[in-house]
């Protein structure tokens, strides 16, 4: 493991934000190995920032916490409903690596603001804000990403809410080798009003430094957004399409 966490600190000092407040692994370091199943969120959340708590000290001090299970949070019911969906799955959570499109935290979306070198002016509005977090995403710690998947090599990515979501989309779409040949459904709606909805896709993922084929993304609305009994026919929903596919 311990090669792997320094890989890990080398791909992150090279982004230039491992003194940015955050988490890089969200599940226990032991969980970075090969597996089946691979849960992505879209960034650490928190209201109170704070700067000695690094990327980089969380890296290299976190060992075998597992944030869904052992983390303190102020928004509990995130937790509880994360453990919620993965126990009507029949996954277990604690063997589950975890992981988030960016390791910077902020209180949510809107309030995204990482320091230089990426972003030298204060982003002032939550559209840049959110504009952001997907470049972090797909482009500052995609490296990152992309050496965690090439361990981990998963049959079923399990994408809580749109901007995990639409990072596998993104990059699956751009793969040469998907080009007209990704399997896509749309989708579970979870009520008329509410306009959330599940998406399940499928296709090959391939960049210069990885080859997945037939990589399952199941995707839920963000599970911070409402308590389990809103999501669980979309979690039933999600149940059979990854039954159908054992």
């Amino acid at each position: 493991m311990q090669d792997k966490i320094l890989k890990l600190k080398h791909l992150l000092q090279k982004t230039g934000l491992e003194d940015e407040p955050g988490s890089i692994i969200y599940s226990a370091n032991s969980t970075l190995k090969e597996g089946k199943f691979y849960f992505l969120g879209t960034n650490p959340g928190g209201n109170n920032l704070n700067y000695s708590d690094t990327i980089l000290n969380q890296l290299k001090f976190s060992g075998e916490k597992n944030e869904y299970i052992d983390g303190n949070w102020g928004n509990k019911k995130h937790q509880e409903t994360i453990r919620s969906v993965f126990k009507e799955l029949g996954i277990n959570l604690e063997t589950t690596f975890s992981t988030n499109t960016s390791f910077i935290r902020s209180p949510g979306e809107q309030k995204y603001k990482p320091r230089s070198p990426i972003n030298e002016e204060a982003i002032k509005s939550a559209a840049k804000a959110k504009k952001q977090l997907k470049q972090d995403g797909r482009k500052t710690f995609w490296p990152i990403q992309e050496y965690f998947l090439s361990i981990v090599k998963p049959k079923i990515v399990i994408a809580n809410g749109s901007m995990a979501r639409d990072l596998f989309w993104n990059k699956i779409m751009k793969s040469e080798f998907s080009g007209g040949k990704v399997q896509r459904e749309n989708m579970f709606e979870y009520s008329n009003s509410a306009n959330k909805f599940c998406y399940f896709f499928k296709g090959d993922l391939k960049t210069d430094n990885l080859y997945i084929q037939n990589l399952t993304v199941i995707s839920l609305p963000h599970l911070s957004f409402q308590d389990y009994s809103f999501h669980k026919k979309g979690v039933e929903w999600a149940k059979k399409k990854i039954s159908s596919l054992m």
